[in-house]
């Protein structure tokens, strides 16, 4: 006769391929769910019980107490996700790097003929060509709108320079925002994950957003996790904790007051100290704006205002074509000098100097000083007698674009080593169709036969109920 036992381990073995289903269900929703660990049923064999009376003398041994689940697993390795996100952040750096230099390039336009260099060949060829015919007004007036020309390309790429970098600048307070945002999110989830714990249950799916604004994190920072025994995390950056269990220490931004990031926000944490990221896109954002960027203004300046001591030196050293002491050639404020070199405004074509001698409107001697200049070792510091006012830039734009190639190759190579990671990672801990599928096809298995098992029960409990003890019919 069928007993009460084996119906509660039939309905028992339903229920839990239910479960079952449910959670292959889960996955197969979520398979195309970014930072989605896929999670699985872990079956163990519910507590047995004794057996006693006449049950004991038929069999020995306890009753099976059918099928439960242990728990839900959730596949993830956490080696993986160290590795992974320290990778990231680097090529998260370098693109950042290379996206910022990239534009820097375009601004430059180094390589079109409206690139610096050809400016200032255009300026000594305007000097040489005056050399050839003092006197003649046309190529007087032609030089003045060359070195106008040249003036105002030194002008559009200090301005440039300077939009370039306060567009970095609005993009490291947005980024700190960011930061300061999903440190909230991990403090809150540690909360929510450490409680559900406590209960004995296991909090897969809160696990799987935390793990993505973990991931977040370190892209931005380079931050580096550590989870505890209660199943909290501990983000820190630079050796600085950012969240400890329910506590997310904020960071803010300081305009700088310091040459030459004057006007630029530095990062602190709430304890005062300043933050340097360690890795991530605001490594990248930072080191370019603060250096890269600040390099290209400098070298502007320093060629906006040796050129201008140099002409104007020359230019001061003669007489013009009415025989009056050469005026300054050009004109620059002190510290912005690429940003305010110009033609000086009391110049005419006349003004311009070509004789050594007053009197001597036909004499050429300044300006094949000038001509003389473009080969000139210049002596001032930063040139140090070892290059020419061409050379000299020339050398600032192959290193730019050194660097600019420097950070296009680390992005992609860190990036190869990074979405390899991420493969393996996906490999572990992602959604396979197939696998579900055939996940699937076991359990439904599985909860037929058990369905089948109460099917029979029924059928036995009918037979003894209802049909034992009817005889003659």
């Amino acid at each position: 006769m069928p007993s009460l036992s084996s119906i509660s381990t039939s309905l028992q073995a339903v229920l839990t391929q239910s479960q079952v289903m449910e959670i292959i269900q889960h996955n197969v929703a979520n398979a195309s769910t970014p930072g989605y660990r896929r999670q699985s049923a872990i079956l163990t064999a519910a507590v047995p019980t004794t057996l006693g009376g006449s049950e004991f003398i038929n069999r020995a041994g306890q009753r099976g107490g059918s099928v439960t689940i242990a728990r839900v697993e959730r596949f993830n390795l956490a080696f993986f996700d160290g590795r992974f996100r320290t990778i990231s952040a680097e090529a998260k750096n370098w693109e950042s790097q290379s996206e910022i230099l990239n534009q820097l390039e375009a601004t430059l336009a180094e390589t079109s003929e409206d690139g610096l260099l050809p400016k200032l060949d255009q300026f000594w060829k305007g000097w040489q060509s005056l050399s050839s015919d003092p006197t003649n007004n046309s190529l007087r007036s032609v030089l003045l709108d060359d070195a106008s020309s040249l003036a105002t390309a030194f002008n559009r790429r200090a301005e440039q320079i300077n939009l370039l970098r306060n567009d970095q600048n609005l993009s490291v307070s947005s980024q700190v925002d960011e930061v300061n945002s999903l440190a909230d999110q991990v403090a809150k989830l540690n909360a929510e994950i450490s409680h559900v714990l406590s209960v004995g249950e296991q909090p897969n799916d809160l696990m799987d957003k935390r793990d993505m604004a973990l991931d977040q994190l370190a892209n931005l920072t380079g931050a580096v996790s550590t989870e505890q025994k209660n199943g909290e995390m501990v983000v820190s950056i630079g050796g600085h904790v950012l969240v400890v269990g329910h506590d997310a220490f904020k960071l803010h931004t300081q305009t700088n007051t310091t040459a030459p990031n004057v006007g630029m926000s530095d990062i602190y944490w709430s304890d005062g100290q300043q933050m340097i990221p360690t890795s991530g896109s605001l490594k990248g954002t930072l080191e370019a704006r603060d250096k890269i960027l600040v390099g290209q203004l400098t070298g502007l300046n320093s060629l906006a205002s040796e050129l201008t001591s140099q002409v104007n030196t020359i230019h001061r050293s003669g007489f013009d074509m009415n025989d009056v002491a050469g005026k300054d050639f050009f004109t620059v404020t002190a510290g912005s000098e690429a940003g305010t070199i110009a033609v000086n405004t009391l110049l005419d074509a006349a003004g311009v100097v070509t004789s050594k001698n007053q009197f001597e409107p036909g004499n050429n001697m300044v300006a094949l000083e000038m001509v003389a200049l473009k080969n000139s070792k210049i002596a001032a510091s930063p040139f140090n007698g070892d290059v020419t006012l061409n050379e000299y830039y020339n050398t600032q734009i192959t290193s730019l674009a050194v660097s600019t190639q420097r950070a296009i190759d680390n992005t992609y190579q860190h990036g190869l080593v990074a979405k390899a990671l991420s493969d393996q990672r996906e490999s572990v801990a992602g959604v396979n169709l197939d696998e579900e599928a055939a996940n699937m096809a076991k359990t439904q298995k599985a909860y037929q036969a058990a369905a089948r098992m109460l099917t029979t029960m029924d059928e036995l409990l009918d037979l003894v109920i209802n049909r034992m003890g009817l005889t003659g019919r």
